[in-house]
């Protein structure tokens, strides 16, 4: 499933298959929620697993060989989201 910002419920639902997968979330100390990285199992992105999502970024996105994180996600997820929403504080 993929959660909308709000976190009310989800936006899309599974569509059947068993593939494992890896989101990376954070909730700040003070309850702030960050934007999830949703890796999917596969060697590049697939625009149809989008195709549902509208045009506010809701989660970043990232694809492994076997669906799990690594050094290059991670650091992608940090710069992007991370450093991005916590900036301030």
């Amino acid at each position: 499933m993929i959660w909308g910002k709000d976190r009310r419920g989800p936006k899309l639902t599974q569509d059947g298959s068993l593939e494992w997968g890896t989101v990376i979330e954070t909730i700040s100390g003070d309850g702030e929620v960050l934007r999830p990285m949703i890796i999917n199992k596969g060697q590049a992105h697939y625009m149809g697993w989008y195709a549902k999502l509208n045009k506010k970024d809701t989660a970043t996105f990232g694809v492994s060989g076997k669906g799990w994180s690594n050094e290059k996600l991670e650091l992608q997820w940090l710069q992007e989201v991370f450093d991005f929403e916590t900036r301030e504080k």
